[in-house]
């Protein structure tokens, strides 16, 4: 959308990392058949507490169904016109920001917020959107640390900071809403991330995915190493893996046998497809560029 030297020099992985939106949509599969084992707002209506009872309008089956086909309908749409058609990716972009930012909100609502359906926060998604947004960057920069001059890693690398501090203030604005509320519905989604090993991994992933990077990045020279960014983006990804699982798996009451070998397999095989799809996209568009 912006254009410039930054730009330029590394839209060729953005456009791959979009590109791997197919394998994103495939992954999801699994988890539409099993909407019934995820969801605790899926059991009948006179078993759900009363503030669960009045979300059901939006929480039903079908009605997720529908919003997932919308988000990914949007999310491939989008991604297609910015891998194959580069002439009007520029074009799409303002306007594809204004629908990923809607889009990618109510999916963080359907996905992470309504494991615990009691819960509520007006700046979920957006705190959600930078989490994302700043992995992603963390895994470009991984990329294009060693291809790109010291000048267009210091911008690229000024604009990864900037997404990573609106996530701290999301992510503390939520926490002193909630926390100074004081809301049983509410205040439950943080009792049950500090409780056990959940606490330690949820100060973990904070250090990880912002302390450190964010103490890397205030060097300029730093900013201008590709060493040090590469350095700065593995630990932030590290940190962003700790992240989603202190989101996501406090909401079950127990854990079981099968995620011991599950969980780590899963993410072995979705980063190996993931990275495999952003090489094959790489060298696609070297050949274009021949």
């Amino acid at each position: 959308m912006t254009g410039g030297a930054w730009g330029q020099a590394s839209q060729t992985v953005w456009r791959a990392l979009a590109g791997t939106m197919p394998l994103f949509a495939l992954a999801m599969l699994p988890l539409l058949l099993g909407t019934d084992e995820l969801f605790s707002w899926t059991r009948p209506a006179s078993e759900l507490p009363e503030v669960v009872r009045r979300k059901l309008l939006y929480l039903n089956e079908p009605f997720l169904l529908v919003r997932w086909a919308i988000y990914f309908a949007v999310w491939l749409g989008l991604a297609w016109l910015i891998v194959y058609k580069a002439r009007l990716s520029r074009s799409v972009a303002a306007p594809g920001l204004i629908l990923w930012v809607f889009t990618l909100t109510f999916f963080s609502t359907d996905w992470y917020m309504s494991l615990e359906p009691e819960f509520y926060s007006d700046v979920f998604g957006l705190e959600r959107i930078c989490a994302m947004t700043a992995s992603g960057m963390a895994v470009g920069m991984w990329i294009l640390a060693p291809h790109v001059t010291p000048s267009i890693r210091k911008d690229i690398a000024n604009i990864w900071l900037a997404v990573l501090l609106s996530w701290a203030f999301m992510g503390f604005s939520q926490l002193i809403i909630v926390w100074s509320g004081n809301i049983p519905d509410e205040i439950v989604w943080y009792i049950h991330r500090t409780e056990g090993a959940w606490h330690w991994i949820g100060r973990a992933s904070f250090v990880l995915f912002m302390l450190v990077p964010f103490a890397i990045l205030l060097s300029t020279a730093a900013k201008q190493s590709r060493t040090w960014l590469r350095i700065a983006a593995g630990i932030c990804l590290i940190g962003y893996v700790l992240q989603t699982h202190w989101m996501v798996l406090p909401a079950f009451e127990e854990w079981r046998s099968v995620q011991t070998w599950l969980d780590p397999s899963a993410l072995v095989a979705l980063g190996g497809g993931f990275l495999w799809l952003i090489g094959r996209s790489l060298q696609r568009q070297e050949k274009r560029n021949e």
